[in-house]
């Protein structure tokens, strides 16, 4: 089977494919696994639409507590 969702991590040097899953829960729950680091960020994409969702290093929010960026992104 296939697997229609592929990782990457956007750093200085480029994009890094990391691993292709199954599904975009399958995805998300494999980047709460990676590190974060100070630059860069992780990007899923869907090659069935070509749909792109953006997960971005995390920030700090008001409360102190560690927020996730998330930006999605739509082909074409």
């Amino acid at each position: 089977m296939q697997k229609p969702f592929d990782i990457f991590w956007f750093g200085d040097n480029g994009p890094t494919w990391i691993e292709a899953v199954e599904t975009l829960e399958a995805a998300q729950a494999h980047l709460e696994r990676l590190p974060q680091v100070n630059s860069g960020s992780y990007a899923v994409l869907d090659q069935r639409t070509g749909n792109r969702v953006t997960f971005a290093k995390p920030v700090a929010g008001r409360s102190g507590k560690t927020q996730r960026r998330v930006k999605y992104a739509k082909a074409g």
